[in-house]
């Protein structure tokens, strides 16, 4: 998920490194990041939107374009792109949520709240199958840098108030699914290469989300939710904390008693990708029983995505 491929071929390699070259230079404008956070030290004056623009991406395997500032590529036979509400892609979005989050294939049903005509909705389409059949999403919710507030989801569970930092823009990323058949690792890959991408589109600042165990029955989960404690909570700056009245109330374990290596193993496959990609975990955990869970807020430097999805090679 979060490693990175190697590719057989070298010329292929030269090709890759040449095509991105003038992306690089932009990258190593980038001072600093952070969770579902990305901080970018003095981003907006630093980088020019002219220099944005000139941003092309070619090679033999992938395709990219632009259009009206929306992202758009392909890979082989998966098309990567935002869409907005109305657009008809949204509702086989959902639909695949709901499938994912609730194990329920009924065509009829799919996974939908307020926020989702509000946001950008990253989707990874198998053209050889369909042109809309989609196998992975990504929702985004951003707040702009001159926006003094915006609701997101994530404060339905956390205190996410040591967030908001004047003139920052924050993007909120969740609702990450794959299709179950499309599980082999290409298709998450695609969807952070994607979220890159509009990273640097949109300027983020910051960057955050909940992520999930796949029980609401946290004690099944304290010694990995103990080592995420102690191994990976953000700078105090950073803090953030669950709301009391869906807290779960979960014993801390003394730090001599983990297995570092054991409880990052036993760690869901994407809180383990994140934490690949350098992510911090706010503190504590909260229950919901709608999806039958136990979350956690991520904390993610965007320099890492940006490093790491921007330019993956592929087998």
């Amino acid at each position: 998920m979060v490693f990175q491929l190697k590719t057989k071929n070298k010329s292929a390699v030269n090709s890759t490194n040449k095509n991105f070259g003038k992306f690089k230079s932009i990258l190593h404008k980038v001072k600093y990041v952070a969770k579902n956070v990305i901080y970018v030290k003095r981003w907006s004056s630093e980088i020019k939107t002219e220099k944005l623009k000139e941003i092309n991406y070619t090679s033999e395997k992938f395709n990219h374009r632009r259009k009206q500032n929306q992202l758009d590529f392909s890979f082989k036979n998966y098309q990567i792109k935002i869409i907005r509400h109305p657009d008809p892609l949204l509702l086989k979005a959902k639909k695949l949520r709901q499938k994912i989050f609730f194990e329920d294939c009924n065509e009829q049903k799919m996974d939908s709240d307020e926020f989702d005509d509000y946001c950008d909705h990253l989707v990874v389409i198998d053209k050889s199958v369909a042109s809309d059949f989609v196998v992975g999403t990504y929702r985004l919710l951003l707040k702009g840098k001159n926006q003094k507030y915006r609701r997101f989801y994530s404060e339905s569970e956390f205190d996410i108030s040591n967030l908001f930092k004047k003139n920052t823009s924050m993007l909120e990323a969740g609702r990450s699914c794959v299709d179950k058949n499309y599980r082999d690792g290409k298709i998450i890959k695609l969807l952070w290469r994607g979220l890159a991408f509009y990273i640097i589109q949109k300027k983020v600042d910051l960057i955050f989300g909940c992520a999930s165990f796949p029980s609401s029955n946290y004690s099944e989960f304290e010694t990995q939710l103990s080592y995420l404690n102690h191994f990976h909570k953000p700078p105090p700056k950073y803090s953030t904390f669950p709301k009391e009245k869906l807290k779960a109330d979960t014993n801390i374990l003394s730090q001599k008693k983990i297995n570092e290596y054991e409880e990052f193993r036993l760690l869901p496959p994407l809180i383990k990708a994140y934490i690949r990609a350098g992510a911090w975990v706010g503190k504590g955990a909260v229950v919901d029983k709608k999806f039958n869970t136990t979350d956690v807020l991520i904390i993610l430097k965007s320099q890492n995505i940006i490093k790491k999805y921007s330019n993956l090679s592929f087998k």
